[in-house]
Order: C-alpha cells, then structure tokens, then sequence
C-alpha cells in the first residue's frame, strides 16, 4: 500500500516535470535580423527581394539575396524582414539557401511567413508585415552574398 503511494507520487512528479518543460521552454533568441527597404507593389508581377541590411552583433552588413520576390497585391506598401537563426560567425551568412518548400509543388511555393535552410544550421525566416502580400521563391534555392550585388 505504501510502495503503491509513493510510486503514484513518483509518477505524477514525472508527469509535472515534462509538462514544465514544455510549456516554460523559450523560444530560439535569433541571432541577427535582415531588414529589405520597404517596397510599394505597383505591378501584379510583384517586385524583387534583393538589397537588404543585415544586422549582427552591433554591425551592420549589405547583403544581397538573389532568388526571391513579393507579390499578390497592387498598390500596397510591404515590408519584409527576415530573423537568421544558428549563426555563429557573420561570415556563415553567406551561401546557397533551400526553402522549406523546396520540395513542394510549385503553387504551394508562396507564402507571407518563409523558411530558408542551409548546411551547418543556419536558417532564415522571412516575413513580410501585410497578409495580401506573399514571399515567393523563384526556384529551389535563394543565394545570399555580402555587398550590394551591383
């Protein structure tokens, strides 16, 4: 009878224990943020992404991102930022990118809310600040280079 009491104990302690653990885990702090010019859609084609400023532990970096574009709304005002996750060295940041939908048909290749991923566990989320407005892909892969691209 007793053994029965302190195993319930036991039990329910463990059970309280994963459940904390769930609900107090924080969220992944990024560790710099992508920010393009806001952008003023004024064709149905939508515009390029590609001249942004990066910014990484107080420093402030060009960086040009080759393989993306907005759309989905005309004369409306956009703005996309982007929170880069898993970086260690600034230097990390450049490279070739996959999106999360690399993989998907090509309609579900849109979205306002997108991910972009690359070896040694560096990823991008980028966001834009209208719902009408979509981030898309242009392929598979998204290039990011230090420097203004020109």
């Amino acid at each position: 009878m007793m053994r029965n009491r302190y195993l319930k104990q036991l039990i329910g302690a463990a059970v309280a224990l994963l459940i904390s653990g769930g609900v107090f885990s924080a969220p992944p702090t990024p560790a710099g943020v992508i920010a393009f010019a806001p952008i003023y859609l004024t064709e149905s084609a939508g515009a390029k992404l590609a001249q942004a400023m990066f910014s990484y532990q107080g420093q402030t970096y060009e960086v040009t991102l080759d393989g993306l574009g907005v759309g989905g709304a005309v004369a409306i005002n956009v703005t996309v930022t982007g929170e880069v996750y898993g970086l260690n060295n600034v230097a990390d940041l450049a490279g070739i990118f996959v999106t999360e939908l690399a993989d998907d048909p090509a309609p579900a290749a849109s979205s306002e809310d997108l991910w972009l991923f690359k070896d040694g566990g560096v990823s991008i989320r980028l966001q834009t600040d209208n719902p009408e407005v979509a981030i898309a892909p242009g392929g598979d892969a998204v290039t990011v280079r230090f420097g203004s691209g020109e």
